[in-house]
């Protein structure tokens, strides 16, 4: 006997494909003929995330972390103000002792330290940026610069004690008057023992200030 077997139709009522194998249902599509399902048809639409938004359409710029600077260039210029500022100091302080006087009378006082100081942690600060390392330098300097100015302003006074008595004597003695620089460089231990005899707690203490406003300068101008 030949009889057309057929296969029994799948539950649901889906055609069947060639071959025996049911037809699956075809998804509806968006305009356009792609087969992605979009909202609207059965399925829920995905909420919007707000997305941020900035002035321009650029994000906002990053904020800044400190003045820059060059470190070799700023050491170079405290060394320089450290020079420059020894040497006033040595200058003042000679201009302001009475070398007339047995022995002869010193006048300390305080600003100028102060303004030898400041004039350091202004070029630490102008030419090196922020850099706490670059402050700790500048005070180094600001003490040095203090005491060479101290050092060479007493020899700069022994000078003019030593003038002073030549002129009295006289016969010539004038010419075995030693200068501020051979009192400085040739006959610096007898230098330094005068200048320790002669200083006091106020000494240190003005000394001290230098290095507090070189700090407290370059703190400032950094900051601005």
């Amino acid at each position: 006997m030949s009889e057309n077997w057929q296969q029994p139709q799948q539950p649901g009522g889906y055609p069947q494909q060639p071959g025996g194998y049911p037809q699956q249902p075809t998804p509806p599509q968006q305009a356009g003929g792609y087969g992605t399902p979009q909202p609207g048809y059965g399925y829920p639409q995905a909420p919007q995330q707000p997305q941020p938004q900035y002035g321009g359409g650029f994000p906002p710029p990053a904020p800044p972390v400190g003045r820059p600077g060059n470190p070799m260039l700023a050491v170079g210029a405290a060394i320089v103000a450290t020079l420059v500022g020894a040497f006033l100091y040595a200058f003042l302080l000679s201009a302001m002792a009475d070398t007339d006087k047995t022995p002869p009378e010193v006048t300390q006082f305080a600003y100028a330290g102060v303004v030898v100081g400041a004039l350091i942690g202004l070029a630490v600060a102008k030419l090196g940026g922020r850099n706490t390392g670059l402050w700790v330098v500048g005070a180094v300097l600001a003490l040095a610069a203090v005491f060479l100015g101290e050092l060479y302003g007493y020899a700069m006074i022994l000078h003019d004690v030593m003038s002073n008595y030549a002129d009295k004597i006289g016969g010539g003695a004038s010419s075995q008057v030693l200068s501020s620089n051979e009192i400085f460089f040739d006959h610096f231990s007898d230098l330094w023992k005068s200048w320790k005899e002669d200083s006091d707690a106020l000494t240190y203490i003005f000394m001290a200030l230098a290095p507090v406003a070189a700090v407290s300068t370059a703190y400032r101008i950094s900051n601005r």
